[in-house]
């Protein structure tokens, strides 16, 4: 389980709540930290999770996705366009040493895999959006109880 902690700051009807998260060291090594900021200072970001223990407004949380899913996510938005590259490029290759005389073999080469590449990139955004989102969505594992400190 990858888990997270984090300030409810939206309930979205009865089984969802938005929760703010500030980036943990897991985000440094991210290659794509960048691009899930959210908010002035770069430090924190938006998830929408299920809330199965009816968390409020206010309240801090602990969230979690599994690790298998966090795979799954990863492996097709890396590994499925790397793929998709090296395949244009081999096609690219022997479209251009068996068919095509008048044009260079490695820039057919590169052109089909960088063809292949975008194709892949669209094919991932446009299957995401028929994909079932809750069941790639994090959850609240449970509301975090505040220690109050002494002389309070």
């Amino acid at each position: 389980m990858i888990e997270e902690v984090g300030t409810v700051v939206e309930i979205q009807g009865q089984s969802k709540a938005v929760v703010l998260c500030e980036k943990s060291s897991l985000c440094e090594h991210c290659a794509t930290s960048a691009a899930c900021s959210i908010g002035d200072d770069d430090r924190h970001r938006l998830v929408t999770v299920h809330n199965p223990v009816h968390a409020v407004v206010g309240d801090r949380v602990k969230i979690a996705t599994s690790t298998g899913t966090f795979l799954k996510s990863s492996f097709v938005i890396y590994i499925v366009p790397l793929i998709a590259l090296v395949l244009g490029a081999i096609i690219g290759k022997f479209t251009g040493e068996s068919f095509v005389t008048s044009v260079d073999p490695n820039l057919l080469s590169a052109i089909f895999g960088v063809f292949f590449l975008v194709g892949s990139f669209l094919i991932i955004r446009v299957g995401s959006t028929a994909l079932k989102k809750d069941v790639y969505m994090p959850k609240i594992l449970e509301v975090l109880r505040e220690v109050s400190s002494p002389g309070k």
